[in-house]
């Protein structure tokens, strides 16, 4: 062989390995490219628990507490806690004040000093508000599997670990709970282990009937972000507190009630939907919603929303036709929260 026909063969060689290894990464059964390292890649979950009960400090007919403490989770391979971000909205509405109306819709996370807890907790010995027993049992759970989560509590709610007790001492099953459930549901989006999680909760007023119905809505949303501030997953929820009224009481049945994801087909939307063309249910389009947001950064998902509230990006409405304002706020708002 010739000098000039090695060099040629030894050139389209070269070029045989690259285009094979090339085609080798874009053809990855799990969807990952070859050779990367899969211990980056993480699993993203969010879960929302919600209940409607009588108000602890003012157990009447006129009074209710509305619940929904949700968690958003990182995990690992291995079943394990990567990050966790948890926060609570409780809402107390008060038939006896303004027809109900609750002035602060604020989160327990949002409300930091204003929640009132510390002087509470200093009896326990710690001394610290919601928000920083949460930061603390955050802290606590990270390296941890569903499991050792909920080992760390007892049957009434009390951290028993002796970690956990040092910065925590509030009844915590509710975060063992919807920590466990959200990552029980943990899909693998496209997150990786080095991506900044974040969690943002919302409530908002809304009236069906002064007389017959009071609601509150809440708005969830799960988002891993890159360093570039481009989402990478996401994941969001919603729920709604529907409670009757009859003859200036509350007549809503107490206890839990479902988020509209885990409603399904039962949130009966489909029907609706179909008017505009799509035919799909709450849940089917917020996962349209989830898949359109990733890549785009916090400014980028609200630009996809026109002034009347609806999708106004082209490919959004491909799968998702409903009122998003809320919706893409709250995802924007998870970038800062």
């Amino acid at each position: 062989m010739t000098k000039m026909k090695k060099i040629l063969a030894v050139g389209l060689a070269s070029i045989l390995a690259v285009s094979f290894a090339a085609c080798s990464k874009a053809t990855n059964d799990d969807g990952t490219t070859k050779g990367e390292n899969k211990a980056d890649t993480v699993k993203t979950g969010l879960a929302v628990i919600s209940e409607i009960k009588a108000d602890e400090y003012n157990p009447s007919d006129t009074a209710l507490e509305i619940d929904s403490v949700a968690a958003a989770v990182t995990v690992d391979a291995d079943g394990k806690i990567v990050d966790v971000k948890i926060d609570e909205a409780q809402t107390k509405p008060d038939l006896t004040k303004d027809n109900g109306d609750v002035s602060d819709l604020r989160t327990k996370l949002a409300k930091k000093e204003d929640y009132g807890m510390k002087s509470v907790s200093a009896a326990n010995g710690i001394g610290k508000e919601w928000y920083e027993q949460v930061a603390a049992f955050e802290a606590w759970a990270k390296g941890k599997t569903a499991d050792e989560v909920k080992a760390g509590v007892d049957a009434e709610g009390n951290p028993t670990d002796a970690d956990l007790k040092a910065g925590c001492t509030i009844k915590a099953n509710g975060f063992t709970e919807v920590v466990a459930k959200a990552m029980a549901s943990a899909t693998d989006m496209g997150a990786k282990a080095t991506d900044t999680l974040r969690l943002s909760v919302t409530t908002e007023k809304y009236y069906e009937s002064n007389e017959t119905n009071l609601q509150y809505d809440s708005n969830y949303a799960a988002v891993t972000f890159d360093a570039e501030g481009k989402i990478t997953s996401c994941l969001i929820d919603a729920s709604q507190a529907k409670c009757s009224i009859a003859d200036g009481k509350f007549t809503v049945e107490k206890g839990a009630y479902q988020s509209k994801k885990e409603l399904k087909e039962n949130y009966n939307m489909k029907a609706v939907s179909a008017a505009n063309g799509i035919g799909k249910e709450w849940y089917e389009q917020a996962a349209a919603f989830e898949a359109w947001a990733k890549g785009k950064t916090a400014a980028e998902v609200k630009a996809g929303v026109g002034e009347d509230g609806k999708p106004s990006d082209a490919d959004l409405k491909a799968g998702c036709t409903i009122i998003v304002n809320a919706i893409a706020e709250n995802v924007a708002a998870a970038a800062t929260a």
